[in-house]
């Protein structure tokens, strides 16, 4: 593939698309390593946030009331009673109401875990938050009792007087979410540890290395032992999810950018201006030019 290291800038090219963190939306807490609230106590202009940003954290948002219209990465989701969504840091999206929601948000950076003991890497137990999940809604079903622990949590939070509490706590929402995301989604296991390492490193990295030779060697394995994971899991080559995952971002850019098409290019290492409008249109049917213009014309 004609591709090339991504140019110095391009850390500074990706913010395009903003980087909300939670000082962002709640300003300076206690905690600023998680939060935790009720979705009807939103800043407004976090109410109908219609705006595509990316997270730098691990989010829950459980909507027990409302009804709207959620994005995640090019997946429209109806909001309805008792719907929760799950967001890993770095996805794109956003949200409108078309009716007033209550509900509850939790918002978890990765370094949280690790100041109470735990590893940031402890975020994968959650097939829900894993890199390669591609189910970010369920419908809950023991409402009562989410509802209780949010609640719970809620109040401990706002005490200020046991950290420890709080932690635990926290365990138990993720918990609970795990027992539904198992309940709603049964076939969907846990992935192997493999190809968890392999997702995290696409993440890192998939703008400067395409080739599945790559990754199968820096996790320990064969090419093609890789692939038989893929195939087992998705359905799919190792191949085809590192340029699913190159796609993704073009899309990202794409809408949420100001970045013109050659910049994209540049950023996601492509050399070949041609070969990046070819690959995108083999993947989409349209030209980069016609997706933007297009997803740009939608209200």
């Amino acid at each position: 593939m004609k591709t090339l290291n991504s140019p110095p800038k391009k850390q500074t090219e990706i913010k395009n698309i903003p980087m909300v963190h939670l000082t962002d939306v709640h300003g300076e807490d206690q905690n600023s390593n998680f939060y935790v609230g009720r979705l009807e106590e939103l800043p407004n202009g976090f109410q109908t946030f219609d705006s595509s940003h990316r997270h730098s954290y691990y989010a829950l948002f459980y909507f027990m009331e409302g009804e709207g219209t959620h994005s995640i990465d090019f997946h429209s989701h109806t909001i309805t009673e008792n719907s929760l969504f799950f967001l890993r840091p770095g996805q794109v999206h956003s949200w409108t109401f078309s009716k007033p929601v209550k509900g509850f948000a939790l918002k978890i950076y990765p370094d949280y875990l690790s100041e109470h003991g735990g590893q940031v890497t402890s975020f994968q137990n959650y097939p829900f938050f894993q890199l390669g999940n591609e189910n970010s809604k369920l419908t809950v079903e023991g409402a009562e009792q989410f509802k209780k622990d949010f609640e719970r949590l809620l109040c401990e939070k706002e005490s200020k007087s046991n950290s420890s509490m709080t932690y635990l706590l926290i365990q138990l929402v993720l918990q609970q979410s795990l027992k539904e995301f198992n309940t709603s989604f049964a076939d969907k296991i846990s992935i192997d540890s493999k190809l968890w390492d392999f997702f995290r490193l696409l993440e890192n990295h998939f703008k400067d290395q395409k080739t599945t030779s790559y990754y199968a060697k820096q996790i320990g394995t064969s090419s093609g032992n890789l692939n038989q994971l893929c195939q087992k899991q998705y359905g799919k080559s190792a191949k085809a999810i590192i340029q699913e995952r190159l796609v993704l971002e073009i899309k990202r850019l794409l809408l949420h950018s100001d970045l013109n098409i050659n910049q994209i290019a540049l950023t996601l290492g492509f050399v070949d201006n041609s070969y990046f409008s070819k690959f995108f249109k083999n993947h989409t049917e349209i030209s980069p030019e016609t997706f933007r213009q297009l997803k740009r014309k939608l209200p």
